[in-house]
């Protein structure tokens, strides 16, 4: 009990951590050591058997990044292990930033920094921005909101649950090695096969409960019937067999149209977004995560025995 009272401490201290600092300088952030070991690992990349090797680099970074794990886990359950704890695993979400970085752009948006925005956008969706107009720029952020709820919120502690620190580092390798290496396109066409295909898997579960969280927020912060009938509906129309889940849901809590121009077109039916609408997604999957926070606090209390 007292084992299980202590990884609870550990949870509300990360979360405490990322509302009061949101993250932590570069030189200390353990997703950038991560992403600079898949680097180095990118640049020794042999020119044959490059799937193979990708292989064995995923295998080699989940590996290390989950003994990273078991060594905090060793510190004991004093006070600079609960601290470190708690600071590893704030490394493997983010919800201020991600809420924080929408709602400037929705302000950018309002008065009419386009240029500003599109800049801005470069780094916070995956797709061209040069030529996204308002109501374009509003639906990419909408859609980057309501994806990285699960990347970066639900499946982390989703792991965190189920593996404990470990698991939840593990994930955050995954989900870093799948942003930098998991392109269906040259060099990474092969290299990244595997990193790509174990991000599917691992966020397969998640994305469909993120549904469930989804849609009691959307009872108070959007339209929860539209949210289910959306997502049914929709859901299989993004490239990935994840994300669609919980964007055709924000979509649907919404009732706006989601828009990567040449890939999807989610809530079809609906208007497009106004940059007002950001703050009802930034509100939805703030209590969302609120909601499995919760969550995984109260399935934690539960005694195994």
């Amino acid at each position: 009990m007292i084992i299980m009272d202590f990884w609870i401490q550990v949870l509300l201290l990360s979360v405490l951590f990322d509302i009061l600092f949101g993250e932590p300088p570069a030189f200390i952030h353990p997703v950038v050591w991560m992403g600079k070991m898949i680097y180095l690992f990118v640049r020794l990349a042999p020119v044959r058997f490059r799937k193979l090797y990708g292989l064995l680099m995923v295998i080699f970074c989940v590996v290390l990044a989950a003994l990273a794990g078991v060594v905090v886990m060793l510190l004991g359950t004093g006070i600079p292990g609960l601290i470190i704890a708690a600071f590893f695993l704030k490394s493997t979400f983010s919800i201020r930033m991600l809420l924080k970085s929408a709602l400037g752009i929705k302000k950018d948006l309002e008065e009419g920094r386009i240029e500003k925005v599109r800049g801005e956008l470069k780094t916070f969706v995956g797709r061209d921005t040069s030529g996204l107009d308002m109501h374009k720029s509003a639906s990419a952020v909408i859609e980057s909101v309501a994806e990285s709820f699960v990347d970066g919120i639900l499946s982390p502690f989703f792991y965190f649950l189920l593996l404990g620190l470990p698991g939840a580092l593990a994930y955050r390798m995954i989900n870093t090695l799948d942003s930098m290496v998991g392109y269906k396109k040259e060099p990474y066409l092969e290299l990244g096969y595997a990193s790509a295909r174990l991000d599917d898997i691992v966020n397969w579960l998640p994305a469909r409960l993120s549904i469930i969280f989804i849609l009691i927020a959307s009872i108070l912060f959007g339209k929860p019937f539209d949210a289910l009938k959306t997502c049914l509906s929709d859901h299989n129309k993004t490239a990935s067999p994840n994300s669609g889940w919980q964007m055709a849901a924000v979509s649907g809590a919404l009732q706006v149209r989601l828009e990567k121009i040449g890939y999807h077109v989610l809530g079809a039916r609906y208007d497009e977004p106004q940059p007002f609408q950001i703050r009802k997604a930034v509100n939805i999957v703030g209590f969302s995560s609120f909601l499995v926070i919760a969550g995984v606090y109260f399935i934690g209390k539960v005694p195994l025995v």
